[in-house]
């Protein structure tokens, strides 16, 4: 089972904290609501990977991130 648009995806981060996102199109996106576009650097990051999969991307000011994916919903 994969990521793709309209799943739900708990992480865990490096820090240890657990985060849950859904990946959604740019117009649905409301990040204080967990809903990230799938275009946004965490949810391009996202997209495709799979239970298991650590993914790391850029954060809008920078920031390198790290996610380990632990579960998917759709």
């Amino acid at each position: 089972q994969k990521v793709t648009i309209g799943s739900t995806v708990v992480v865990q981060t490096e820090a240890g904290a657990e985060r849950t996102f859904t990946i959604v199109g740019a117009a649905e996106a409301d990040s204080s609501a967990g809903r990230i576009s799938n275009e946004s650097p965490v949810g391009s990051a996202l997209i495709g990977s799979k239970k298991g999969d650590e993914v790391g991307c850029e954060g809008p000011t920078g920031r390198k991130m790290k996610f380990t994916v632990l579960k998917i919903t759709h």
